[in-house]
């Protein structure tokens, strides 16, 4: 029973991912919480994110590629932070940071369905998207959640679905290389991972690659409806076991 729970997580989010760009660490967590410790599912999480990138990558149309200009400074400024957000899983309250992301995830969500403009973010610069990628990069850091808030702000200022995916993708997968080598070079991923390891890759890669292929057959209204339920259900996740943890 435990072990389907694994590899259902793993199909499915390995669908989303490919279709979104993000949220392997939200859908898959969802469903490994109950089968795995989180100091196992922790680097497969990183693990299987990062593939689900290359084979998603490996799916663009190079006739739709965008200029890698456009992600560099959530990039940069992430990497820096992720080291800040690893040194502040040692002082904050896991649960408490849980709580608060989950909380803020099922306030946001439902006010994005009315479609705000605000043009002083749709007119924001580079050092606006830097302290989004800064403080990505902390969350990534203190749990692995560095695609929740980009993809809130991508929305926001209202890019186009193959921007917003564009972005949400290679940013993710930059953080998440640079947090696997961190994990490589800490031990804390090793030789227990293995077995999962050879597990995941027989179980993400064609739902990856599915999911990539569909989002050029989606509708930009569709794409934010998917996204939005995703960080909706994510909230509402990380809320609830946030609270029965803590009481």
């Amino acid at each position: 029973m435990l072990y389907s729970l694994f590899i259902v997580g793993a199909l499915i989010a390995g669908f989303i991912q490919g279709l979104t760009g993000f949220a392997f660490a939200l859908i898959a967590m969802s469903f490994w919480i109950w089968a795995l410790p989180p100091q196992l599912a922790a680097p497969l999480v990183v693990f299987a994110s990062v593939w689900c990138h290359i084979i998603s990558m490996l799916q663009e149309k190079t006739s739709l590629q965008l200029s890698r200009k456009i992600v560099l400074p959530y990039m940069l400024a992430g990497l820096v932070a992720v080291p800040l957000g690893t040194y502040l899983l040692d002082l904050v309250n896991a649960q408490a940071f849980r709580l608060t992301l989950g909380i803020f995830l099922l306030l946001w969500t439902p006010m994005m369905l009315i479609n705000p403009k605000i043009q002083a973010l749709q007119k924001s610069g580079r050092i606006a998207d830097s302290i989004i990628g800064f403080l990505a990069g902390i969350l990534g850091g203190l749990g692995g959640f560095c695609g929740a808030l980009p993809s809130v702000w991508v929305m926001l200022k209202q890019l186009p679905k193959l921007e917003q995916r564009y972005i949400l993708r290679h940013f993710n997968f930059a953080i998440q290389v640079f947090t696997l080598t961190v994990y490589l070079i800490q031990g804390t991923l090793s030789s227990t991972h293995l077995p999962y390891i050879a597990v995941l890759l027989l179980t993400v890669s064609l739902p990856a690659i599915l999911g990539a292929r569909l989002f050029y057959q989606i509708s930009e209204q569709r794409f934010k409806q998917v996204v939005l339920g995703l960080l909706f259900s994510s909230g509402l996740f990380l809320t609830m076991t946030s609270l029965r943890n803590m009481l």
